[in-house]
């Protein structure tokens, strides 16, 4: 069996909130560490934890992705492996060279040419003046640069500068990869290029940790997953149970966000009340996005289960849900339609659901209390989070009545029974049946 090439145990790092207290504590930890001492293992008056309590060990061969939002550590965490930041507490443990791409342009300078950097960072990677030369043309090649290798650095764009620092970082075959979500910066070619070289390293043994908000490309590259929240390892696993976890925090943290904004206008309008009363605003006082002649307002919307007929927030991957409305009509309407759209986090309007499409018409509905019942069967939609809009139109005039946009949320659950990852280029899922024959 062989040893591990990554051992990272119990390693914290903490940050002061402002650069008074990075200073003043830097120092502090600086002077204890010349006498002999450790950091602080507490949190002083200003600090925060980046990172707290992280463990890990990986094989050869082995591919780590990193998950979690912005300002969760996963950066700080490749810095402490890269020795930019040395942990506070915890022990860090490489076996092997290290190639590192965690910041575009990171490590270059400026003033020299792509050709002079080519040769600096790579004997910063720990390559022999004869290795670099002997893989110039190969990283040149790579980097797709071979007009302006002899022109400054700071004259790149960002784009540049990612594909020049990764070919140079993965061009010498280390035993670990270090890539941080810049790669995010290149074109869609050199990304397929650079997804295709990191599986070749994976093969021949190189150690991959891959930080990416791109759920798609971390399960596509790795086998094992890391999720932090606010520096702590929320969970980690299996590739497929902790991108299920992290796409459904994700889901679930949109929609509470959707709730604040949404009790933020509540409470605008709702000064000296307990609660903010739909049926008593206008409909342009919901807010951005809402609007209408004021004949209709929608007082409620719920989404129900349509097995137990109980509101919820979360639908099973492939149930049929109910989306239950309360309308108060103020003037009679000849030829009302209702209409309802989905929203997905990257797409809009993706699904319509229209009365008049659907074969439900009215002739006349009076002044009073409604209540509408939509029951939506045999759903396809993947995994994630989506939107609910609502409106309601007059056929005979063709004016909204009323519209509301982003007006309720919920959450489809990953299924039980398959892995289905978030991807921001589809958001439906059709069952069908495949047979592969050699021909």
């Amino acid at each position: 069996m062989s040893k591990p090439s990554v051992i990272v145990d119990g390693v914290s790092k903490k940050f002061g909130l402002s650069l008074k207290n990075a200073l003043k504590y830097g120092l502090i930890d600086s002077g204890r560490r010349l006498i002999g001492l450790s950091n602080s293992q507490q949190l002083r008056m200003g600090e925060f934890w980046a990172l707290h309590d992280v463990s890990f060990s990986l094989e050869p061969g082995d591919a780590l992705g990193i998950m979690g939002v912005n300002g969760s550590g996963k950066t700080t965490l490749l810095r402490i492996l890269n020795g930019t930041y040395g942990p506070d507490n915890g022990n860090v443990m490489l076996r092997g060279r290290v190639g590192a791409l965690i910041a575009a342009g990171a490590g270059f300078s400026p003033m020299l040419s792509g050709r002079e950097n080519i040769y600096i960072s790579g004997t910063l990677l720990g390559m022999t003046p004869r290795e670099i030369k002997n893989r110039f043309d190969e990283i040149v090649s790579f980097a797709g640069l071979e007009e302006f290798i002899d022109m400054p650095v700071r004259n790149y764009s960002s784009g540049m500068s990612v594909r020049l620092g990764f070919a140079i970082a993965v061009i010498g075959t280390p035993e670990i990869l270090l890539v941080d979500e810049v790669l995010a910066v290149g074109d869609i070619s050199f990304q397929k290029k650079c997804f295709e070289r990191i599986l070749a390293l994976k093969n021949q043994g190189t150690t991959i940790l891959l930080v990416s908000h791109a759920i798609g490309a971390i399960w596509a590259v790795c086998d094992k997953g890391l999720f932090l929240h606010k520096g702590r390892p929320a969970f980690m696993g299996d590739i497929e149970s902790v991108c299920k976890a992290y796409d459904e925090q994700n889901s679930r943290s949109s929609q509470a966000a959707m709730a604040r904004e949404k009790a933020t206008v509540c409470t605008r309008h709702s000064e000296g009340h307990d609660s903010c009363p739909p049926d008593e605003l206008l409909p342009e006082e919901y807010g951005h996005g809402s609007g209408g002649t004021g004949d209709v307002l929608c007082t409620r919307i719920r989404v129900l289960s349509a097995s137990t007929g109980e509101e919820t927030k979360e639908i099973e991957f492939g149930e049929p849900f109910i989306v239950e409305y309360q309308y108060v009509v103020r003037n009679r309407i000849r030829d009302p339609i209702f209409r309802s759209s989905l929203d997905a986090v990257h797409y809009k309007f993706i699904v319509s659901l229209d009365s008049y499409e659907q074969g439900c018409t009215w002739d006349m509905i009076e002044p009073g209390n409604y209540t509408l019942r939509v029951r939506v069967e045999n759903q396809a939609l993947r995994p994630g989070l989506y939107s609910i809009n609502n409106s309601v139109i007059s056929k005979g005039i063709g004016v909204h009545l009323f519209y509301r946009l982003s007006a309720a949320s919920f959450v489809v659950r990953h299924p039980q029974d398959r892995f289905l990852y978030s991807n921001e280029q589809a958001v439906c899922f059709f069952p069908a049946s495949m047979d592969l024959t050699r021909t």
